[in-house]
């Protein structure tokens, strides 16, 4: 199980506060660049990451982040 930022929904969000880029969404999140670009490009995130986009943007988890859980293949099954 990971979590996964959803990226359309945190792009809305970020450029509604004026964050077009990674550098602006560094910024107001207190996150590096490069996490930003990894969160963004699909790669899990931490509960740190997590909890710097909502307290950042006022939001609750569910409105910018999923729960994934890996795909169970039939030779797994």
């Amino acid at each position: 199980m990971s979590i996964h930022l959803q990226t359309v929904a945190f792009a809305a969000l970020a450029a509604a506060h004026g964050h077009t880029t990674y550098e602006q969404q560094a910024g107001a999140t207190g996150l590096g660049i490069g996490t930003i670009h990894r969160l963004r490009s699909g790669a899990p995130a931490s509960s740190t990451s997590v909890a710097a986009i909502c307290s950042a943007y006022g939001v609750e988890f569910a409105d910018i982040f999923v729960i994934s859980t890996p795909a169970v293949t039939a030779a797994a099954a």
